[in-house]
């Protein structure tokens, strides 16, 4: 029976309610940046291409809605295998130093885009759903991540499009990635002890990866811990102690240089108190003090605006979805259908955290967007594609002659015949 793609289910108003409320959050805030006055900005030009971006975003929706994520699974791979040949001319530019042509111009050193007439696609953000298709539909009806050699083949699928992305390079996506793959592969059957294993194994590789990564990267992630007084004051004291976190010059600069953008998302996310200057208010809106306030730190500037209740109120619509999500996961017996509700959940929830945690000083800073928030085209199709594919799990929901998926308890002889038999 063909479902009508506007005919939600509860958990499916849910999520959409939420999520209109974050894009008008979103609008709002990308609004004010534009219509203040700051240098390189001329009038609401942002807030314009955001709402078209929201349009084109729905219309994708609609049509994953339309088609059905049983459908689309079919085409898993091929989908795939279409977004790693877009991230393939990036990874090539960015070894070669090449533009093609302006087609793979780079943007603060860094070659994330595409640049299409009239749009600048960013292939790493498209994957996050190609990913989680790819990876459901492989993981569907296999029993073998019980045993550590299963786990082997999608780790080294992974690493495939993991090493492309870094090579742009873009270490936030991979670091959303990686949660989604242990979800996954945790309700696929392999063991926590497994998983746990393998974590131990890549942070015993750490050291190794602190050497090889760029000095500008090692100081975003030393940014976090230098944001304590005693320790800065330590490396300027003793800077051959500290010589692998940073330089003397590095701690007596931090607040100017590196750990400017922090201190000053810390400060307007404090500024703004319980209800915040108001829509259109304060220092943080009317001067250009804290960069890219429209995208990776639009919570600094929700929090200033709108203050600790404006927080409050985005969280919880995340909170909507994600227990909407958990809630659609549960009840869908298809293999496939929980374990992609699932990697959605696992990826906007990551993605939140991510955000935030960089905008309030827990995490690095890595360049992630606000789900349905920040300014930018290709994470809000992204999320948009996301949603709906959770959503059309929801609406389709086959009932089949089997036993729970990834249940791989032992059963007798009786418990056998009774599920043969539909008891």
């Amino acid at each position: 029976m063909q479902i009508r793609a506007w005919k939600l289910s509860e958990p499916g108003v849910l999520i959409i309610l939420a999520t209109g409320v974050l894009l008008a959050v979103g609008l709002a805030c990308i609004y004010v940046t534009d219509t203040h006055y700051v240098s390189g900005h001329d009038g609401p030009a942002n807030a314009k291409k955001q709402f078209i971006f929201v349009m084109i975003s729905m219309v994708a929706a609609s049509i994953v809605l339309r088609v059905g994520y049983h459908t689309i699974s079919q085409y898993a791979y091929i989908i795939f295998g279409i977004v790693l040949l877009l991230l393939l001319p990036l990874a090539i530019a960015r070894v070669f130093h090449l533009s093609f042509g302006g087609l793979t111009a780079p943007r603060n050193g860094a070659y994330r885009w595409i640049n299409l007439p009239g749009y600048q696609l960013q292939p790493s953000e498209i994957m996050k759903a190609a990913y989680l298709i790819a990876l459901a539909w492989y993981l569907r009806y296999r029993s073998n991540y019980r045993h550590f050699g299963g786990l082997l083949l999608p780790f080294a699928i992974s690493v495939v499009p993991f090493a492309l992305i870094l090579i742009e390079p873009d270490l936030g996506t991979v670091l959303l990635l990686v949660p989604v793959l242990f979800a996954m592969l945790f309700l696929a059957g392999a063991r926590i002890s497994h998983l746990l294993l393998i974590m131990l194994m890549g942070l015993a590789m750490t050291p190794l990866a602190w050497g090889q990564i760029k000095s500008y990267q090692r100081l975003r992630i030393a940014s976090v811990l230098l944001q304590n007084d005693s320790l800065r004051q330590a490396v300027i004291d003793s800077p051959q102690d500290y010589e692998l976190l940073a330089t003397k010059r590095q701690a007596m600069e931090w607040a100017a240089s590196s750990g400017y953008q922090l201190v000053h998302s810390k400060n307007a996310v404090g500024s703004g108190g319980w209800f915040g200057y108001g829509w259109g208010e304060g220092i943080y809106v009317n001067n250009s003090l804290l960069p890219d306030r429209h995208n990776d730190f639009v919570f600094s500037l929700i929090g200033h605006q709108w203050g600790f209740i404006g927080c409050s109120v985005v969280l919880c619509c995340y909170v909507v979805i994600v227990t909407a999500g958990v809630r659609i996961a549960s009840v869908t017996k298809d293999p496939f259908g929980r374990l992609l509700a699932v990697g959605a959940v696992t990826l906007l929830a990551a993605q939140v955290l991510i955000n935030v945690g960089m905008t309030i000083g827990l995490l690095p800073i890595t360049g992630m967007t606000l789900p349905f928030v920040s300014y930018g085209g290709s994470s809000l199709l992204s999320n948009f594609v996301v949603l709906a594919l959770l959503i059309s799990v929801s609406q389709h929901r086959p009932f089949l002659l089997a036993g729970k998926p990834f249940d791989f308890r032992k059963r007798s002889i009786v418990d056998r015949i009774d599920i043969m038999s539909g008891r």
